[in-house]
């Protein structure tokens, strides 16, 4: 039970950070979430929607290609990190536009905690975490690397959108995370 109530906690920190900090500053960190403010800032389709559409998908996959496990894990925040996505985006965020680089490394740490507690508990945070489970399964490559070169692509294909100062400070966010994840999950070689 604690394990559980741990995942939501770590998936409700992520929704804040998606909510208060990313979606504000068009900050993506690749994922899910970059997929999701991408289509978001060309759609205006609601976050929530996006994500859980995405994560059904990537559930479907997890289905076939990864334990069963897995699957339970990546279904419990398939559904909930949607709901708290939407439950908090009624909170309005507080940005100061001159601290833009404290922005960036405080989203950067909190989604390196949070993504990284959720593999060391045992679970998927869903979406596109799916696809870096599925490659780490197949090819062993280490989990922080695989996830800095998924979410890269991800930023690197929303230049056009947001501009090249975003996407430096999108990488940037996405490294501190990942050497986040590194440390927190350093012998874990697969999930």
């Amino acid at each position: 039970m604690k394990k559980y109530l741990l995942l939501l906690f770590y998936l409700f920190i992520a929704s804040l950070n998606l909510n208060l900090l990313l979606k504000p500053l068009n900050l993506i960190t690749g994922g899910t979430q970059g997929l999701a403010l991408t289509i978001n800032y060309l759609t205006k389709i609601n976050l929530s929607t996006l994500v859980f559409i995405i994560n059904i998908i990537t559930l479907i996959i997890s289905y076939f290609f990864l334990s069963k496990n897995y699957f339970k894990s990546a279904l419990i925040s398939s559904f909930i990190y949607p709901f708290f996505i939407k439950i908090t985006s009624y909170i309005p965020p507080i940005i100061i536009s001159n601290y833009l680089i404290i922005y960036t490394i405080i989203a950067g740490l909190v989604f390196g905690i949070t993504s990284g507690m959720i593999y060391k508990l045992g679970f998927s945070s869903g979406g596109v975490t799916i696809i870096t489970l599925l490659l780490n399964k197949y090819t062993h490559l280490k989990i922080s690397f695989l996830n800095f070169l998924i979410n890269s692509l991800i930023i690197a294909s929303s230049y056009f959108l947001f501009g090249f100062n975003k996407v430096l400070y999108s990488l940037l966010l996405i490294l501190i995370g990942s050497l986040i994840i590194n440390w927190i999950l350093p012998r874990k070689k697969d999930l």
